[in-house]
């Protein structure tokens, strides 16, 4: 399938993903999720190692730094998820780790563009030194620890960067189609945020808004709504308009993320990069944490979440490279 009709069929992708949004705001973000996003984590991953992530240094190097990042941001989730205290000293530990964590994400963000921008190792430091700087100055700035460490891995990643990397292939394969599907993926937001949706709209299972309440997923539109000042209160809201709008928007950009990896497959061949053992080796993780999330859901959730910050992690240097090539002449 060429570039043009991979970008057409990526515009009916946008649309049924934005119809199931508006079907199922709650409900389709828990299944693709669930279901369709780990197996874009392990066949991205396998495909970035086949590339060496896209950085110009020893092999693996960039995964092991984002495998050591992941882990340190993750355990503290880790813990909160799965502790049933929430006192002592261990806990305040975990609290004030967690904290820094931001920080973690800010620097191998910094690291990627070291690697994409910066060709001798040596002048590394010119950019780092400044970057933990910013890191430490600015750990207690809500602006800060909202763009790195919730809207980052989550809006920016999944919405943001894809939109970019939309754009640049477009741009490099000069196909109209390509534009149109990223205007589309920027409309449909609007959409969301124009149309009328009255509270009460819909009727969520009892057991589907303890699954959001107790492992902490309903944080994310609540603290969005925070943030850009539409809402102050830290309770989410199922019958309540906005929290609607904003789960619409956030199951339809994160299924139409997965989609769109999917979709590209003819076109950067990621699925070349799969040897049997690999595919075994994917299939049997996937099944595993399936089986994990039926018996035992935080915890698989939580497994989830990290393989999730893997990949987004792993991806900083291909996203810096889409937005340098998506800004210069080549």
């Amino acid at each position: 399938m060429n570039a043009k009709r991979v970008d057409l069929l990526n515009i009916g992708l946008i649309i049924l993903s934005a119809i199931l949004a508006f079907q199922f705001p709650l409900e389709l973000f828990l299944v693709a999720f669930i279901f369709i996003g780990p197996l874009h984590y392990f066949t991205e991953i396998n495909w970035l190692d086949k590339k060496n992530y896209f950085v110009n240094g020893p092999k693996r190097l960039w995964l092991w730094l984002g495998l050591g990042t992941s882990v340190l941001v993750m355990v503290p989730k880790f813990y909160f998820f799965l502790t049933t205290t929430n006192s002592g000293a261990f806990y305040n530990g975990m609290i004030t780790f967690d904290g820094w964590t931001n920080a973690f994400y800010f620097l191998s963000l910094i690291a990627a563009a070291g690697f994409v921008l910066i060709k001798k190792p040596k002048y590394w430091v010119a950019l780092l030194i400044p970057a933990l700087a910013i890191a430490l100055l600015l750990n207690g700035d809500y602006t800060y620890k909202s763009m790195i460490g919730l809207f980052l891995p989550t809006i920016i990643h999944v919405y943001v960067f894809t939109l970019i990397f939309m754009a640049y292939g477009a741009k490099k394969s000069k196909s109209t189609p390509g534009f149109i599907a990223v205007g589309v993926a920027i409309f449909i937001p609007l959409i969301i945020a124009g149309i009328d949706i009255p509270g009460n709209a819909f009727q969520f299972s009892p057991s589907l808004l303890q699954t959001y309440e107790e492992t902490g997923l309903h944080l994310l539109p609540v603290r969005t709504a925070e943030f850009f000042g539409w809402s102050n209160t830290p309770v989410f809201n199922v019958n309540g308009s906005l929290e609607l709008k904003l789960m619409t928007f956030i199951s339809f950009i994160y299924l139409y993320h997965y989609l769109n990896w999917f979709s590209k497959t003819s076109l950067i061949q990621w699925h070349k990069s799969l040897t049997w053992q690999r595919s075994l080796l994917i299939a049997a993780t996937w099944i595993v944490l399936l089986t994990t999330l039926y018996f035992h859901f935080k915890l698989g959730l939580i497994i989830a979440i990290f393989f999730s910050t893997v990949h987004v992690i792993l991806e900083f240097p291909l996203n810096l490279i889409s937005i340098k090539g998506l800004f210069t002449k080549e």
